[in-house]
């Protein structure tokens, strides 16, 4: 069967739910079974209410099967040294299914992403790349980038 990459609408919600657990628990961070109900709906309303809006995801699809996903999430904020016009982008949640893999999905979804930024006349766009990742994202043109300040967190609740 041919696998379809397209872009993820507001009817593919549950796959891209799916996707986003599946994506912490591959960066080992698994939901706990007593969590996993109220994060589901957390995600699935994040995305009802942002999909196609500030945030953009492209799907690879083989029949019923989600076998990769990537999404773009936007940002507006006040202009600075990286971003004149303040607008910016994040892609996250680059996942694709381990029986999937090698067969160029990521790198269609990910191509995909970048052309919706450039579409929205972003000033940059970052993502965390993992070891597996890495070599897609440079290939890509994505570098390094390691701030002059190292960024800090507060955590304000239960992580």
């Amino acid at each position: 069967m041919t696998i379809l990459v397209r872009p993820a609408e507001l009817t593919d919600i549950p796959l891209l739910v799916k996707a986003r657990v599946a994506f912490l628990a591959a960066l080992g961070h698994p939901i706990p079974e007593e969590e996993l109900e109220e994060t589901k709906a957390q995600v699935a309303k994040f995305l009802e209410q942002n999909l196609g809006k500030s945030m953009f995801s492209w799907i690879a699809m083989d029949g019923d099967e989600i076998a990769a996903a990537g999404f773009l999430q936007l940002f507006y904020v006040m202009a600075h040294f990286n971003a004149p016009s303040g607008h910016y982008g994040r892609i996250t949640n680059m996942l694709t299914w381990p029986a999937y893999r090698s067969r160029g999905l990521a790198r269609q979804i990910i191509s995909q992403l970048l052309e919706k930024a450039r579409q929205c006349e972003l000033d940059y766009v970052n993502l965390d790349a993992s070891d597996l990742g890495r070599p897609l994202y440079e290939s890509l043109g994505f570098i390094d980038y390691v701030a002059e300040d190292p960024p800090m967190v507060l955590y304000l609740r239960k992580n």
